[in-house]
Formats: structure tokens, C-alpha cells, sequence
């Protein structure tokens, strides 16, 4: 509804136009703003994160340790090589420990893991450190092998990474080689073409993918679930899991095609319910 402030003496308009919603008016709105701010032109910056490399690590890495590399990962550049690099100057040590935004002990500890798992290397240059990611692992914008890969999209990283703790970070990398080329579920055969094929993971058998307290997944996923980065639906009695496309993807073209578009509102429509529930709670 559109309301007018009118003088009653001059007849003169004053003031702006003010327009009222109702609640599910006012979501609509919101639904197709956001699609207009996602709709996509041209290509999009990515690492790729290759799977078998990721998955012979992720055994071995918890969620803390799994998150730093999600956060080290937006400091790669195109053609450097793996280096990582900050206002056009390489990482160091203390760099590292205030994007982790972890003590001086803590980012050791995860700094040695890291390079234990030759995810990170350290090269000495005098009595300075810089690091490199493993481009075994992480190329930035290119495709260096022929393996199955999951591109990580860096817009949508930078935009919510502040707002994650290392552990939600975490679960996001873990799960990037069980991203379905297609259908953006989460699923043991990420890979197949015929849909009716996919099987899609429950949440004992991600927990056990992911080497995680399967008791503690559902508090996790409800988190990234208010941050509109995670979706849930049920079949036959098994939750499925989903993530955002704009997050990660997984095909040549630019991200418009119609069936990512109709996910895109999904996934908000998902974010503003269960956000919805938590006003309620607080209420």
C-alpha cells in the first residue's frame, strides 16, 4: 500500500512516498532483491579445491584447523603460484595468526598441522617464512590437473567469512568434495549424472565423512542454516543437505541457468524462516 503526504491547505505533496508490506509482501521483496544482487554476469573468481586431495586430509584435520584453510584460502592470486599474499605483500606468521584471529600459540599449532598435511608450505627467504597453499590442493582461477574439483567462489566467501567461526568454516571445506556437479546436495556419489542415482548423505554417514561427533552436525548445520549457506530438506525420513551455488559450483557456464535461480529463492526463503523462528524464540 502506497500512502501520499498531502498539505490539506495548498494541496502540495510533502515529503517522500512511503509504502507499506505486509509480512509477506515484505518477503517477496526481499526475495527478488535478492536474486537481482546474485544475478550473475560472466565469470566468477574461484579457487579449485580438488577432492581426492581434500578428502586424504580431512580425516586428519579438525574443524578449527579445516576453517584456517577456508580463511587462508582468500588470500591466494591468480598466476602467484599458491603464495599468499595481503595488500600485495606475503604472508607471514603473525599475518596468518590475525586472520585466523587465534593467540600466537593456537596459530602455531595450526600452522604445523597444515604443513604437516602439506596443505601449507613454508619457504625460508633469510630469517623471513612465506607461505605457499598446495597447489595440489588450491589453484587460484585455474584448472592445473584432470581430477574432479569443486570451485570455491571467493565473492560469496568474503562476504560471510567474518561472521563464521573457524568451526563453521570448517564444516564448509570438509564438505567440498561431496558437492553434487548438479543438484548442490551433498551426496557419497557427487559425480553422477543421473539424478535418480545420487545418494545423497543422512547425517550419520556426512558426520562420518567429515570425521565429526555425529550428535553435533544438527547445531552446526541450524547455523549455517541462519546464514542462508546451508539448506535442509527431507526424504524418507533423512534430512538432505544442500549448499549454496554461490558458494560453490561446479560447472563451465556463469551460474544463471534457470534451476540454480529457482535454488537461490529456495535457499532464501529457507534463511528467512528459520531466522523467522528465532524472533519468535527471543520473543
Amino acid at each position: 500500500m502506497e500512502l501520499i503526504a498531502i498539505n490539506p491547505n495548498t494541496g502540495e505533496v510533502k515529503g517522500e512516498i512511503a509504502f507499506y508490506r505486509t509480512h509477506e509482501q515484505q518477503e517477496q521483496y526481499l526475495k527478488i532483491k535478492y536474486l537481482e544482487k546474485y544475478k550473475l554476469r560472466g565469470n566468477r573468481p574461484y579457487v579449485s579445491c580438488y577432492h581426492d586431495s581434500i578428502k586424504d586430509v580431512t580425516q586428519h584435520l579438525s574443524l578449527t584447523e579445516s576453517g584456517g584453510v577456508m580463511k587462508l584460502l582468500l588470500y591466494m592470486k591468480l598466476n602467484a603460484d599458491g603464495l599468499l599474499q595481503k595488500d600485495g605483500k606475503p604472508l607471514k606468521q603473525l599475518g596468518i595468526q590475525n586472520i585466523l584471529g587465534k593467540s600466537k600459540r593456537q596459530t602455531v599449532e595450526i600452522v604445523k598441522r597444515l604443513e604437516f598435511l602439506s596443505i601449507l608450505k613454508a619457504v625460508k627467504v633469510g630469517r623471513t617464512k612465506f607461505f605457499y597453499i598446495n597447489e595440489h590442493f588450491h589453484v587460484m582461477g585455474r584448472i592445473t590437473r584432470k581430477s574432479y574439483f569443486t570451485k570455491l567462489l571467493t565473492n560469496k566467501l568474503r562476504e560471510v567469512v567474518e561472521d563464521l567461526r573457524l568451526e563453521q568454516l570448517g564444516f564448509l571445506y570438509k564438505v567440498l568434495p561431496y558437492f553434487h556437479y548438479n543438484t548442490c546436495v551433498l551426496a557419497h556419489n557427487p559425480d553422477e549424472t543421473d539424478e535418480q542415482k545420487i545418494r545423497s548423505m543422512n547425517r550419520k554417514e556426512l558426520a562420518i565423512a567429515i570425521n565429526y561427533d555425529v550428535d553435533n552436525i544438527t547445531p552446526l548445520v541450524k547455523q549455517l542454516r541462519q546464514k542462508g549457506l546451508v539448506m535442509t530438506t527431507y526424504s524418507n525420513g533423512n534430512v538432505l543437505y544442500y549448499i549454496h551455488p554461490d558458494l560453490m559450483y561446479r560447472q563451465a557456464n556463469d551460474g544463471n541457468k534457470e534451476q540454480f535461480n529457482t535454488l537461490r529463492g529456495m535457499f532464501m526463503a529457507h534463511q528467512l524462516s528459520a531466522n523467522r523462528r528465532i524472533i519468535k524464540i527471543k520473543d
